[in-house]
């Protein structure tokens, strides 16, 4: 975020190319100061917060850098996981530990099972032993016990 404080009036176009947030001509009374700092400090939280959140993810020939709202959920294939998404056609297998992805994933992912992560933003409907994704795929194994 950037406000331009200064005494020259003639720059302020020159503000609008590298996008400023405000010019402020000296002398600059206190309250429009905390007005335009006030404004730029919530400005730069909505930015924050629409920036997608992203989780990077090394297999055993590249890197993939995943948004973590494209995840419909992770299965868990021994010391391997499988990473089912809506943008890619084939599974992701990397070696990686459930736990410690459960706590890179943050709040929006629900471990329903011991071997299962489930993006909550893709649950369409669930019963006593099935979550529905969106995509249509089942998340949890026949028989098994959600907790």
């Amino acid at each position: 975020m950037l406000i331009f404080i200064t005494g020259i009036k003639e720059y302020v176009f020159e503000a609008f190319d590298v996008s400023a947030f405000h010019y402020l001509l000296k002398p600059i009374e206190e309250s429009k100061f905390i007005e335009v700092l006030g404004r730029a400090t919530g400005e730069a939280g909505k930015r924050k917060e629409q920036k997608e959140q992203q989780i990077f993810i090394r297999t055993k020939n590249q890197g993939y850098t995943l948004n973590l709202s494209s995840i419909l959920y992770i299965e868990n294939r021994g010391k391997k996981v499988e990473i089912h998404t809506t943008d890619m056609e084939e599974i992701i297998e990397a070696y990686a530990m459930m736990d410690e992805l459960e706590g890179q994933l943050g709040g929006g992912f629900y471990r329903c099972h011991r071997g299962y992560l489930v993006n909550m933003a893709h649950i369409v409907r669930y019963d006593n032993d099935s979550i529905f994704l969106s995509n249509g795929g089942l998340s949890l194994p026949d028989k098994e016990e959600v907790q």
